[in-house]
């Protein structure tokens, strides 16, 4: 019996050690994510390199920002009245993802802030290109799927 309690308590720490090894895997990241496309498969499947992203990193040591423009301010503005969408966005934002809208979509679009999904006004930027440019000059990583 002592064998099999000696041999359990081995795969304990075993799993607890590669556990806290997967955990260093990565360094601390600091990424900007660019969407300004329409598609909205493609926008999901960008959800959920995201989601996935944030997961693998580990909360709390992943910075993630979305400039979101062009034709991808739809997204948002139909989540105003899709829970699907809603709840993408609320879990993303849980995960401390911030999401950049560019005014000057919003200004091409004839709409502002109030008529997209959960948008503060901390949330706009005057334009999003520049806004990426800024982010990678601050050491954030590009990355647009």
């Amino acid at each position: 019996m002592k064998p099999l309690h000696t041999l359990l308590t081995s795969l304990v720490l075993l799993t607890g050690l590669s556990t806290s090894a997967l955990a260093q895997k990565y360094q601390e990241q600091k990424v900007v994510y660019h969407m300004n496309y329409g598609d909205s498969h493609r926008i999901s499947e960008t959800m959920t390199n995201i989601s996935n992203h944030l997961g693998e990193v580990g909360e709390g040591r992943i910075d993630i920002k979305v400039v979101v423009h062009g034709k991808a301010i739809e997204y948002f503005m139909n989540a105003v009245e899709d829970e699907g969408k809603q709840m993408t966005l609320d879990s993303l934002r849980l995960g401390d993802v911030q999401f950049i809208i560019c005014g000057n979509s919003l200004d091409g679009y004839k709409v502002t802030r109030d008529d997209l999904y959960e948008v503060e006004e901390e949330d706009v930027v005057k334009a999003g290109l520049p806004t990426i440019v800024d982010l990678q000059q601050k050491g954030y990583i590009y990355v647009r799927p």
